[in-house]
């Protein structure tokens, strides 16, 4: 009963607010996401995101002087947030009917009241007219795709192209931090209504078409995700050194702290300055011969 006065009440609030925020609709109308590159509201944006950071560092186990452990962190947080958000929609996609059938038992009991009590027929319309609207509103907020489809869907979409993603950045350069929160909002973006939405109708879309099942399950944010060399100083090279010891920090496909700490200790003796990051000492071309010293002092190259 209390669920039903609640949706009851929410009626008039869900149509008054349906245009809420007339200066952000105007404007994503007007100009999508915009046409400048500066708008009043990115510092604080900034501000957020420098809070972000320090509490995803918190939860990493070197204090994110290593920017891949940053991205682990920060995905292992992001899991959480879209585990939340995957049971809170399983449970709202559980309450549909109930609600729905609630409401119609209280719009029954109280047209059924009204009438004994010799409730004039206009009031008897009035109440059947907002009991209408409340199932209306109700049925049409559950309305959208994400709601239709099973739940084991929508969570085989999500974990299976968080999986796909985690695999696809194993070796990804992160030689900076603009490119370990570019990684971050492609992975939360995975978890978002229109990203899981636009998977199932892409998919669908495909199937018609005959295309290969294999290409009609691709993520489109996964496939999006492409290493981009980021240009450092110091310029960019591939080496075979450079290659070695980055598979060596991953052997097995897991970050070892153990060897970046006997590599940050092996950089250390160069006594470069500033003192390189991992990263970018495994791609900058400033670093090269370095590199091929200590990829052979750790029998990594002959």
């Amino acid at each position: 009963m209390r669920r039903v006065a609640c949706v009851l009440a929410c009626v008039g609030v869900a149509v008054a607010v349906a245009g809420c925020d007339p200066v952000t609709e105007r404007r994503y109308i007007t100009e999508g996401a915009g046409v400048d590159l500066y708008t009043s509201d990115r510092a604080g944006q900034i501000e957020l995101q420098k809070e972000y950071v320090k509490f995803i560092c918190s939860q990493a186990a070197d204090n994110c002087s290593n920017l891949s452990t940053f991205v682990q962190a920060g995905m292992n947080d992001i899991d959480l947030r879209c585990d939340g958000f995957l049971t809170w929609l399983d449970a709202r996609r559980r309450d549909k009917e109930p609600v729905l059938n609630e409401i119609s038992a209280v719009s029954t009991a109280t047209h059924t009241i009204m009438f004994a009590t010799g409730s004039p027929i206009k009031s008897l319309d009035i109440v059947a007219a907002a009991f209408g609207l409340a199932t209306q509103t109700y049925s049409n907020w559950n309305a959208r795709l994400l709601f239709s489809v099973n739940q084991s869907t929508v969570q085989d979409i999500v974990y299976r192209a968080q999986g796909k993603f985690r695999d696809k950045i194993k070796t990804y350069p992160i030689s900076d931090q603009p490119t370990a929160i570019y990684l971050l909002r492609n992975y939360l973006r995975l978890c978002m209504p229109t990203t899981i939405e636009a998977e199932v109708n892409v998919s669908a879309t495909l199937v018609q078409r005959d295309v290969p099942i294999g290409a009609a399950t691709q993520n489109t944010v996964v496939k999006s995700v492409t290493p981009s060399v980021t240009r450092v100083s110091t310029g960019y090279v591939a080496t075979e050194a450079g290659t070695a010891l980055n598979n060596w920090l991953r052997e097995g496909g897991t970050v070892h702290p153990d060897r970046i700490a006997k590599l940050k200790a092996m950089i250390a003796e160069k006594n470069f300055k500033p003192q390189p990051q991992v990263q970018t000492f495994l791609i900058g071309s400033a670093y090269t011969q370095a590199r091929e010293e200590i990829a052979r002092e750790l029998n990594l190259i002959h």
